[in-house]
Parts: C-alpha cells; sequence; structure tokens
C-alpha cells in the first residue's frame, strides 16, 4: 500500500475512533425517537401552555383535578405569585392522588385569572397515548414529586427548592378505558422509554433517553463538526483507502488451481 495512502487511512481510523464515544448515543437517541413514533401516537393534552382543561374526558372516563389552598402566597423562581395548595386529582368522582402543598397560580401578571393546567405549571401533565401495536391505549396523568417548589429568596436571584432534572422524581397514573387505574414511580435516573415521552421538555430543551437532558441547540463546533463532520470524513476515508486489492489478491492465492 502507498505511503499516502496508508497515511489517509490511519486519520481516518483515528477520526472514527475519536468520534464513536459522542456518535454513538446521538444515533442510538435517533433510533430511538423512530420507534416511539413507530409505536406510539402521544398527545399532550396541556402543550404548548394551552391550558388543558381540569375535567377532561377519557372513553366515558371523567378525570378531574381541583386544589383546596393551604397558606400564605409567595412568589416562584419564575417571579409568579402562586399559593401553596393542596390538589385533589379524581377519576369518575373517586379520589387517586392528593398532592399536598404543591404551588397553584391564580392569576398571571396581568392580573388575568389562570384555568385549567396551567395553574399547576408542569407539575401536572395530561396525555393520551395510543399503542399502535395493541389495544393498550390510556389516558396519563404526570406528576412531578420534587423540584415543583421553587422560591425566589432575593433580589439578586437565589433560588430555593430548585432540583437537577437528573435528580427528578416522578409518578406516572395510568386511566384505562375501562376507568382502571395502576401507578408507576420512578426517577430520571431509571426511565423507561415510554416514561420519557412523558416528561414535558423544560426550558433548557428536550428530555432525552440516551443523550444528556437539554441536548437541542446544536452549534457550528460541536455537533456538527464534532463527531458527525469528523465522522464523515473518517468513513470516506477508510472506504476509499482500504487495502480492499491485497485482500483480494490474497484470496486469489488461497485458491488452489487445476
Amino acid at each position: 500500500m502507498p505511503k499516502k495512502k496508508r497515511t489517509r487511512l490511519t486519520i481516518g481510523i483515528i477520526l472514527v475512533a475519536l468520534s464513536l464515544p459522542s456518535i454513538t448515543p446521538m444515533l442510538m437517541e435517533i433510533a430511538y425517537k423512530l420507534e416511539m413514533n413507530i409505536r406510539y401516537d402521544i398527545d399532550e393534552l396541556n402543550s404548548d401552555y394551552a391550558g388543558a382543561p381540569d375535567d377532561t374526558n377519557y372513553n366515558g372516563n371523567i378525570i378531574r383535578a381541583s386544589h383546596v389552598t393551604t397558606g400564605e402566597p409567595y412568589t416562584n423562581d419564575w417571579d409568579d405569585l402562586v399559593y401553596p395548595s393542596d390538589i385533589r386529582l379524581t377519576v369518575n368522582g373517586e379520589t387517586i392522588e392528593t398532592l399536598e402543598d404543591y404551588p397553584v397560580q391564580l392569576l398571571d401578571s396581568g392580573d388575568i385569572a389562570v384555568e385549567g393546567l396551567n395553574r399547576y405549571g408542569h407539575a401536572i401533565t395530561y396525555w393520551a397515548v395510543e399503542d399502535k401495536f395493541t389495544d393498550r391505549d390510556f389516558f396519563a396523568i404526570m406528576i412531578t414529586q420534587n423540584g415543583y417548589d421553587t422560591r425566589q429568596i432575593d433580589e439578586d436571584g437565589w433560588i430555593e427548592g430548585y432540583v437537577s432534572t437528573e435528580d427528578r422524581e416522578f409518578k406516572l397514573i395510568k386511566i384505562a378505558k375501562d376507568g382502571n387505574v395502576s401507578v408507576e414511580l420512578f426517577t430520571f435516573e431509571n426511565k423507561s422509554k415510554l416514561q420519557t415521552q412523558l416528561i414535558t421538555e423544560n426550558f433548557s430543551g428536550p428530555i432525552n433517553y440516551y443523550l444528556p437532558p437539554g441536548y437541542y441547540y446544536p452549534s457550528l463546533l460541536y455537533p456538527f463538526l464534532y463527531p458527525w463532520v469528523t465522522t464523515i470524513v473518517g468513513i470516506v476515508l477508510i472506504a476509499f483507502n482500504f487495502p480492499s486489492g491485497a485482500i483480494n489478491r490474497r484470496r486469489t492465492k488461497a485458491i488452489p488451481t487445476n
């Protein structure tokens, strides 16, 4: 093999080897999202801050959220006035969950009444999940169990009660078509693929399964140049400089002649 060709092959191998640790989880994340899109049809009812109504009818099952204030209001980390409250979730009139001292926003900055699930921020979200492969469709209530109660301490921006995304804990309540209720507890670290889809995005970006949370906004250097460009260049160099001719000659010599 010529020296230049050997050099290009070596560079290609090095580029691919250096890119693999970063490109592998990215490719796995793409495959995961394709898998979820193929199998499930998932609709977040209170997405884009649209404010899903308190009462929701799912196949004749009435899901309702209500609250009773329990203390004096305070300012949260978004500079909104919220009231500590006990939130009650019911299905067909039966209480399935009571959340104690959760922040509830009653008025927005323009003194306009906040309605629906908007009052509870992202502490409670409603989802309709359709399994395209089976008939196990369900209505989901996703509850954040920690990190929801954040408060402004002073003008310098110190916040009490902040919990990082990786340390969040969740409760998933599933309501089947027949009204049967089941509960799943999980953390951000041990979430399943489907549970990951039911965690609402936050201001830092999407919730991923294989990639770190918040991976969303690419830059020219990362991940465009590294690892995508480096991987592609490396594969091209390997493909065009791989000593296939020498391997074929060895195979030809190994074939016995009559």
